[in-house]
């Protein structure tokens, strides 16, 4: 397994739905792994990364103060597959002496790691088979720059001349 870390989300500009990108803790050049995951989800993601606390307890942090009201807590979470198109994960969750494998989506489990501050891990085979390298990305985002100026027409880059 390799321990990754919440890089940033983004939002796929062709179907609107957010993305989940976890790099690489260690390596060079460090792989990125993209999740698409749900705009509920998305939030619960965000507002960790920017220490920002809701005024009410949202589905997350709800599900964190009942793990913590019984005595358990949260080891680690594990994207351990992927299924006719779909991410599989584990949440690792110690209770009592016993670790218990939960089933979850990526989307939960990296929601509550952020809560409970925990590592994520995620398959070498699934870097192989879905991740990239962060110079891919750059390569990708100057391209998709290049093209989208290409198609301008002359009058609305008129409007933009400095």
């Amino acid at each position: 397994m390799i321990q990754v870390e919440v890089a940033f989300i983004s939002v796929d500009a062709n179907i609107g739905t957010p993305i989940v990108f976890l790099r690489e803790t260690d390596g060079d050049p460090r792989r990125m792994l993209p999740i698409w995951i749900g705009q509920a989800e998305a939030l619960a993601i965000q507002l960790k990364l920017k220490n920002e606390e809701p005024p009410r307890p949202m589905t997350h942090d709800l599900l964190k103060n009942i793990i913590e009201t019984l005595s358990a807590k949260v080891e680690s979470i594990h994207v351990h597959s992927i299924k006719e198109e779909t991410f599989l994960a584990e949440i690792h969750l110690q209770v009592n002496k016993e670790v218990l494998k939960v089933d979850a989506r990526p989307s939960d489990a990296i929601a509550l790691s952020l809560r409970f501050d925990v590592p994520i891990y995620v398959t070498e085979e699934l870097i192989e088979q879905s991740g990239f390298s962060e110079e891919e990305l750059k390569e990708s985002e100057q391209k998709q720059q290049s093209n989208t100026l290409a198609d301008l027409d002359e009058d609305t880059l008129a409007e933009y001349e400095v």
